[in-house]
């Protein structure tokens, strides 16, 4: 679509703002979707949700936006999050231009791909190559079930966030 430079401005702002508030939800410990000790990793739907559609470019900068506002909280400060979301949204924007449609199963396949790799990785790398003693089986019992309800709540945050790029950029397919 082309947007003025006004809007163009705009989007990215009210991106950037959504982005930081989905950190704010997902680091405040009052505020944190969790459920029996399962935490929702937010940032990843809102920040693919947010890039699927856009340009390759923006959708890496809204990735490492939203790696960057992760890894200011996170205890492991190493920039994995940062690293890891702007792959994965460069690489989701890129699969809307170039291969498949911009469609809500589209959308959470990505998201969903998103959540178990990123729990693997993220175990793989500081859990288990660091050798935190007696975390090995963290996988089952924090990571994979972070990543499957990150993977039932990314339907609602889909609802919201379309609302919201449909009003910046236009309608986007069912």
């Amino acid at each position: 679509m082309d947007l003025s430079y006004r809007k163009k401005i705009t989007k990215t702002i009210i991106y950037i703002l959504i982005i930081a508030a989905a950190a704010i939800i997902q680091s405040t410990e009052g505020l944190a979707i969790e459920i029996g000790g399962a935490r929702c990793f937010l940032l990843l739907p809102v920040t693919i949700i947010l890039s699927m559609g856009e340009d390759e470019g923006f959708a890496g900068v809204l990735g490492l936006t939203g790696g960057l506002f992760w890894d200011l909280t996170s205890s492991v400060h190493l920039g994995f999050n940062a690293a890891f979301l702007c792959i994965i949204c460069f690489c989701c924007a890129a699969s809307v231009t170039y291969i498949i449609r911009n469609t809500f199963i589209s959308n959470f396949v990505f998201s969903a791909f998103s959540a178990f790799l990123y729990s693997f990785l993220y175990w793989l790398f500081f859990i288990i190559i660091k050798g935190v003693h007696g975390a090995e089986l963290s996988l089952f019992s924090f990571y994979f079930p972070s990543a499957v309800f990150t993977m039932l709540v990314t339907p609602l945050i889909w609802i919201i966030v379309v609302k919201i790029k449909r009003r910046l950029n236009g309608p986007v397919r069912l």
